[in-house]
């Protein structure tokens, strides 16, 4: 009777390890795949943020000129950054009339 006793309870034991080693598996298969997700997004952030001081300086190496010459038929960006521009010369004018 022991015998039999034993042997039920390493059965019972086995299925209860072999539960525990699935439900373990998929529980690392989703933290990787977290991790992956994590990783490409902060690829994908760095990529823009390089991109975007790459627009700056693209901005800055426009010619007035230019952007006089396009007038209406100029792009939405050209428009934001002549409006930036004039947002800083006029935070510049207010920093000079406060120091005087």
């Amino acid at each position: 009777m022991q015998v039999i006793e034993m042997k039920n309870k390493l059965i019972e034991k086995i299925k209860t390890l072999e539960e525990e080693k699935s439900v373990l598996l998929e529980e690392v298969r989703q933290l990787r795949e977290v991790v992956e997700l994590s990783e490409k997004a902060k690829e994908l952030e760095n990529e823009v943020y390089k991109l975007k001081g790459e627009v700056e300086v693209l901005k800055g190496r426009i010619p007035r000129e230019l952007l006089y010459e396009l007038g209406e038929s100029e792009s939405p960006t050209i428009r934001e950054y002549e409006e930036e521009e004039a947002m800083e010369e006029a935070c510049l004018n207010c920093e000079e009339e406060e120091s005087l």
